[in-house]
């Protein structure tokens, strides 16, 4: 093709994406029953400016294919065809078709394929009356959307520049800052008026670097809206697959992330959606009886929050019977007294390898693997994850996610000749180590803090640094999930943003260590997993009876740092 013609089909190809996603969107509004005849009518109206964009570049098979649909919407608006599931689900189903005729324009494998033709073959059988979809459809498509969400979604995968670039410009900003540094410990030795004038230079040019620092980073930026939105299909196939009816509702769709986390958390939402249908909404009948729509919604709401994003998954459905999941805790014996346990610590055990309440297996859900696979995803982009729930009334994940991988706000600590950073987000306060809550030398103990015993853990012994602690310590109390930890340092050097930098490959199985950093000295410091220190090593180092002490302590509030 010549260079005409790309350029032709490549605005085509961009604007067909955004009529396909349109009449989908209008297609799913169709089955809620609101102004029926207007959605028809813009429905209509998109597919054919898409069969007239189809037919002015030369594809024919997209053209007859849009055609053939105007014809059946065409019956639905005069009222000749009644509006059914079965028909909207051809038409969502004619999008689908034409989405692969798309991607083999985008892949200059124009009008290759006729898998398309059946769809027409379909939709003109719908037209005169016929049947509107094979049996086993439901299962079909739902199996696809769980299994494949990303083609739906290439769209956030790169925002004008690949993601691969943006971080590789991240860290290129790193090295700047290593440089700028090495130089301005050269220039302290400059004297007189050519010193002054190349140190204002410098101010300068840091100021640059900062900005475009920040530009980067908002380049990374993408909006929750269209990535939760791709989901409104999977969520109304999953639910008809399984017998109910579901909508899917998006709170604040304009809020923005890193594109990062996007990806990172893709697979951890469909679990969430895919068992928010399977097992807390309930069939039509039951919510008819309970009084409820019958067709229930989940809500994805999303809002900027402590540095981060805070998203809360939300359903109406049935809610969580702590009963029976008391009952599987005892037999797995995943705990001695399940019935005695908060709400939050309950439900939390549903997070657990293998924990399912499911009576039978499916495609869809009761493998006992969806979870678990939500909390480990969380948990390595630095985020955490917690349920509430109400039986009758439905459940709410509430998961808090950094805004971004590509830098954070960390408070610098020193240890010897060592830098760490920990992540703000866990920061609770700062405070002195009171003399005698550790041994010299020791590795943990217990501090009173607000009238409650804290363990505390000295990192220097927890990393075998060595040496000699100096003779005031500073600590820093950081939380997990309502679990407080002291970790004990030799000084505090300050809070402030720094670019993240992953590990090398010897290094990422080093535990209570996420990453690296370049701070503003030039000097390399290591990011603490605090998530993994107050799961695993903390726990570990800290005296069972300790924490058993801890626990029943009252309660206090947390306070801040400084």
């Amino acid at each position: 093709m010549d260079s005409e013609r790309d350029e032709l089909l490549h605005t085509f190809v961009a604007e067909a994406h955004e009529i396909l996603d349109e009449i989908e969107r209008a297609l799913l509004q169709l089955e809620t029953g609101r102004d029926v005849y207007d959605v028809l009518q813009r429905v209509f109206r998109a597919t054919h400016t898409l069969k007239g964009s189809a037919g002015s570049v030369g594809l024919g098979g997209l053209s007859d294919l849009g055609h053939a649909a105007e014809d059946v919407i065409e019956a639905l608006c005069r009222g000749d065809l009644p509006l059914t599931t079965p028909v909207v689900s051809l038409l969502l189903e004619t999008v689908d078709a034409a989405r692969r005729l798309v991607a083999e324009v985008e892949r200059g494998q124009v009008e290759r394929s006729t898998s398309h033709q059946e769809v027409i073959a379909r939709l003109q059988e719908a037209r005169r009356g016929g049947p509107a979809e094979p049996q086993g459809a439901w299962a079909t498509s739902a199996r696809r959307a769980t299994e494949d969400d990303a083609e739906g979604a290439t769209s956030i995968k790169s925002i004008r520049v690949a993601v691969e670039k943006l971080d590789r410009m991240a860290d290129l900003i790193g090295e700047l800052t290593l440089g700028r540094n090495r130089i301005v410990r050269t220039l302290r030795a400059v004297r007189g008026e050519a010193g002054a004038a190349l140190r204002d230079e410098m101010e300068e040019q840091d100021r640059l670097c900062r900005e475009l620092e920040e530009a980067v980073r908002a380049a990374r930026m993408v909006p929750v809206g269209p990535w939760f939105r791709h989901y409104e299909r999977t969520v109304r196939d999953l639910a008809h697959a399984h017998g109910r009816l579901a909508r899917l509702v998006v709170v604040h769709g304009d809020v923005e992330v890193d594109t990062a986390v996007v990806e990172r958390f893709r697979d951890a939402l469909t679990h969430l959606l895919r068992n928010a249908i399977c097992h807390g909404i309930e069939a039509p009948e039951a919510r008819r009886a309970a009084g409820k729509d019958p067709c229930g919604t989940i809500t994805l709401h999303a809002a900027h929050e402590r540095g981060g994003i805070a998203l809360r998954i939300s359903d109406d459905g049935a809610g969580m019977r702590r009963e029976r999941i008391a009952a599987r805790v005892r037999a797995l014996g995943r705990h001695p007294a399940p019935d005695a346990l908060p709400d939050h610590e309950l439900f939390g055990l549903v997070f657990e390898p293998g924990f399912s309440t499911a009576t039978e297996s499916s495609h869809l859900a009761g493998r006992g693997m969806g979870m678990d696979v939500v909390r480990r995803r969380v948990e390595s982009i630095q985020g955490t994850i917690r349920i509430e729930s109400r039986e009758g009334h439905g459940t709410s994940l509430l998961i808090q996610l950094p805004l971004t991988l590509a830098t954070i706000e960390g408070l610098s600590v020193g240890i010897g000749d060592e830098r760490y950073v920990i992540p703000l987000r866990a920061v609770l306060a700062c405070c002195d180590l009171p003399r005698g809550s550790l041994a010299h030398g020791g590795a943990q103990g217990l501090m009173v803090r607000r009238g409650r015993a804290l363990p505390c853990v000295r990192l220097r012994a927890l990393f075998g640094l060595g040496g000699s602690p100096p003779p005031d310590e500073r600590v820093v109390i950081v939380a997990l999930d309502g679990f407080e930890a002291g970790l004990v340092v030799d000084s505090l050097d300050g809070e402030g943003r720094t670019v993240v930098k992953p590990l090398g490959q010897l290094f990422r199985r080093v535990p209570g260590i996420s990453g690296s950093t370049i701070l503003g000295d030039g000097s390399v410091a290591m990011i603490l997993d605090v998530d993994a220190l107050l799961g695993g090593v903390v726990r570990d180092a800290v005296p069972a009876d300790a924490l058993d002490e801890r626990r029943s302590a009252p309660s206090a509030a947390g306070g801040s740092p400084g």
